[in-house]
This record gives C-alpha cells, structure tokens and sequence, in this order.
C-alpha cells in the first residue's frame, strides 16, 4: 500500500477541517477517490493517518458486516454518505450516523454505525502513527509558507497605512477639515502598533487557538499555498527531463554535437531567415544600382567628347541628350 501524500496529489490540496467526535476536538483532511479514501486526524498531540484501497475496504467490509453481501462498490457508497460530509466539512446534521474514537499510542480506531438498506452498517477507520515525512509535508511546511505569506501581507498593509497618512496631511495641509470627528484617527506607527499588539491582542489570538479550529480565511489560505505547490512540483520533473536530455546529447561524444550543428545549419531560426533575406535584398539594391551608374557614365563621356555638328535644318525633331546622375 502507497503512503499517503506520495502517490496523490489531489489529498494536499484539501484543507484541515475542525470535528467533533465524542466532545474531543480534532483536525480532519480526507480525500476519497473512486474505490479507495486516504485519511489524516490531528489532537495537535499526535497525527494519524490510513490509506485504504479497494481490496482493504472489501476485508474490512465483510469483517465488520458478515450479515451484509454486497460490492465492494456498495460498501464504499456507503460510507461516502455516512462519513463524508463529517469528515470533508465537519457537518453532521440530518445524518444519523454515529461517531466515535478509541485511542491508544500505537493506534486510532474511528468507528462509524450507520444502516444500508435497514440493516446495520459498522465502518472503522484504523489510523496509525503518520511519519515525519508526512506531517512535515502536510502540516510544517504550508504553515511555514504561511506564516510568510501573512507576514508578507502585514508589511504591505502597513505601508498602505503610511501612505494614506502622508495622503491625509496633504489634504490637512490644504485646507481640508473632516466633517465628522468620530472618525479621526492618529498617524500610524509599526512599534507602536507592534507593542499593543504583542501586549493585548495576542493573549485574545492565543485563547481563541485554544480552540483548534482553523477559520474559513484560513482554509482557503493553505489551499492556496499547497495548490501553488503541487504545481511547482509537478513542473520539476519536466526540468529533470530536459535537463537528462542535455546530459545526454552532451555526453554523446563529438558527433552528437556535430550533428546538432549540421541541423541548426540546415534548419536555421525564422530570424535568421529574415535577417538573410535582408541582406540578400539590400545587397541586390546596391548591385543594380552600381549597373546603373556605370551604363550612364560612360554615354555622358561620350556626348562631351564627341564635337558638336553645326546645325542644320532638318525636317526631324531634334533629340535630346541623354541626362546623367548630375547636372
């Protein structure tokens, strides 16, 4: 069996959802494919984690409910009805199925009971200890990158705020008066606001973590930031490929590199087309005009040598001389 988070992607991108099973707080991320779940469940003390394919749930399936013959595609709708909704967004309304937990240090037993088709349906989730390589993937890492990205945004917040005071003591400074005093505010200081915050709002910010709940804001923060990092992983192996792809034509000896030379010359680049058809088209310019000047030249030296006849009537129009370059 594949170890949860390296053979899918899709179960990084889900958010960490606050339960409730039997009055005990817990984090739940779970992802359910067509025949098959993976599952990850935090106290913030422990995090356990089980990935159950299609064989495992056909087992657990008759262990649990020898009264029941079905599919194991049966057994499996089943429980997405049952234990979805709690477990994907925490909603147990309208359901009547039951939850609760047994836990020990080497595992966590997450029992369901419900009814299929009037009779009843038991389910258990058997979780044991995830590795460090797991919780580090899916909690210490996007939390770090988090925190980042928060801090990131305060900075910018703050800036904002000492632009909008410099903006409101230009208007002060013209003449501008503000209509209503409630709404008067004091200019904006980072220490200042650093030492309130540390002193009063971050006791309020700690007693309201105690309740190991992520927001909404929250969620759709780590979504983001894992999502922003699947993509980046999955454009890695492409760079691994091209990068062989080098190593290879490299290592092929001279004649490799030879013979990507001759092709670059037989298929030269559209720039380079152009450029030589450029060339081509101002050198053809210069060519024909030199001919040009050569075919004239030599007749304006033979007109101003040649001595002029006197002049005689004649019925016949007079030519004109033939005109150079130059006057």
């Amino acid at each position: 069996m594949e170890v949860f988070g390296d053979s899918v992607e899709a179960p990084l991108d889900q958010p960490w959802v606050p339960i409730e099973i039997a009055d005990t707080p817990f984090l739940a991320k779970v992802h359910f494919g067509d025949t098959a779940y993976q599952l990850l469940l935090s106290d913030l003390h422990c995090v356990w984690h089980e990935e159950a394919d299609a064989k495992t749930i056909g087992e657990r399936s008759q262990e649990l409910n020898r009264r029941l013959k079905a599919p194991v595609s049966s057994f499996f709708r089943q429980l997405c009805v049952v234990a979805r909704p709690k477990l994907e967004a925490g909603v147990s309304e309208g359901s009547t199925a039951v939850f609760s937990y047994e836990r020990t240090p080497e595992r966590l037993s997450l029992r369901v009971k419900s009814e299929l088709a009037g009779v009843p349906f038991y389910w258990e989730f058997r979780c044991t200890p995830a590795t460090v390589t797991i919780v580090c993937r899916h909690l210490v890492h996007p939390l770090l990158t988090m925190c980042q990205v928060l801090q990131r945004q305060a900075q910018d917040l703050m800036g904002l705020l000492g632009r909008k005071d410099a903006e409101i003591l230009d208007y002060q400074e013209n003449g501008a008066t503000l209509t209503r005093g409630r709404l008067e505010t004091g200019v904006f200081r980072e220490q200042d606001f650093n030492e309130l915050f540390l002193s009063e709002r971050l006791p309020e910010v700690c007693a309201v973590q105690a309740c190991r709940g992520f927001s909404r804001e929250i969620q759709e923060l780590y979504t983001a930031v894992t999502t922003l990092g699947c993509h980046r992983k999955r454009k890695h192996p492409d760079n691994d490929v091209e990068h062989s792809q080098v190593n290879t034509a490299t290592q092929g000896g001279g004649e490799s590199a030879s013979a990507i030379a001759n092709q670059e010359l037989k298929c030269p680049s559209p720039a380079i087309m152009e450029e030589k058809q450029e060339k081509e088209v101002i050198s053809f310019a210069v060519t024909k005009a030199r001919q040009e000047d050569d075919t004239v030249t030599p007749t304006l030296e033979a007109a101003s040598s040649s001595p002029v006849p006197p002049e005689r009537p004649s019925a016949r129009p007079k030519k004109k001389k033939a005109k150079g370059l130059f006057r």
